[in-house]
């Protein structure tokens, strides 16, 4: 069925609710991916429909992003996913120091290409891009495969990819103008499962923890509290376990920390001096914890 899925609306959830589970690993959005998607289009929408033309301007956690940028990124990356081409654009880069790496290049060109954008048509592209995203996915196999940045995934993993993008950008716009940061949402509890699922990873592969360590993180709400804890066997491949065994690491820290030091939006320093930790590997784990481009 084709049709326009992004009906522009308020939404009337309430910020700050804390999420306690029985197990913390179960939390996810209560919504299938696509929907997942549309409410976060419609969240970052919201929040930028909010603005004036100067918050438009302001800096972001992004280094040499504007809140403009940030919108025009996720215009480039939905349209191109839908089919259409990468603009033919070469941006001037000694002019833009932020951009370190073929990856940063990929995701600038696009972002520069629309620079000067007034906001309105900026919005009404991101709808529109979203839209035809959301026609495409829906018209094409159910086991379809999108050729993306390091190959080719399933549409419910580039789903939750893109959830995960555009629901963090709703944060990052909402830090760099003075908003409350919405993590509660179905999208941020896709992200939140997202995150958690990547600590064995964090502390097997990043942290390079050896075997008979283990960690125990806790997070601390308000907006999602619980406990997990991860290990690393003989094989050097680390997992979730129910109780931490041979020598521990333990970290207590609140979620909106853990979260922007996970997406590496604030410096390592400032992640550290918000948590609590004894044992061996705190530093480390800290130092790793950065997960996104």
């Amino acid at each position: 069925m084709r049709g326009s899925y992004l009906v522009v609306k308020t939404s009337q959830r309430g910020m700050g609710q804390t999420v306690v589970m029985a197990n913390i690993l179960d939390t996810k959005s209560s919504l299938d991916p696509m929907k997942t998607y549309i409410e976060a289009v419609l969240e970052f929408y919201s929040t930028l429909n909010s603005l004036d033309a100067e918050q438009w301007n302001l800096p972001t956690p992004c280094p040499g992003w504007s809140v403009a940028d940030i919108v025009a990124h996720t215009v480039d990356l939905d349209s191109m996913a839908a089919g259409e081409p990468a603009p033919a654009h070469e941006p001037d880069w000694d002019s833009l120091p932020h951009v370190k790496g073929p990856s940063n290049q990929f995701t600038e060109r696009g972002v520069d290409y629309r620079r000067g954008t007034p906001p309105a048509a900026l919005l009404e592209q991101m709808l529109t891009a979203a839209n035809n995203l959301s026609d495409f996915l829906n018209t094409e196999s159910p086991t379809l495969s999108i050729p993306w940045v390091k190959g080719e995934i399933s549409k419910e993993q580039f789903l939750g990819m893109r959830t995960f993008d555009i629901w963090t950008h709703d944060q990052d716009v909402r830090i760099a103008v003075g908003l409350p940061t919405n993590l509660t949402s179905n999208p941020g509890k896709n992200a939140a499962k997202r995150m958690l699922e990547s600590l064995p990873f964090v502390w097997g592969k990043k942290v390079g923890a050896p075997e008979n360590e283990s960690l125990r993180i806790t997070f601390t709400g308000p907006d999602l509290e619980g406990t997990v804890c991860v290990a690393t066997d003989s094989h050097g491949k680390a997992a979730f376990i129910s109780e931490p065994t041979g020598e521990i690491t333990e970290i207590e820290i609140p979620w909106q920390d853990f979260v922007f030091g996970f997406c590496g939006r604030v410096d390592k320093e400032i992640t550290a001096s918000h948590i609590r930790g004894s044992g061996p590997r705190v530093h480390e784990f800290v130092n790793a914890l950065a997960s996104t481009p």
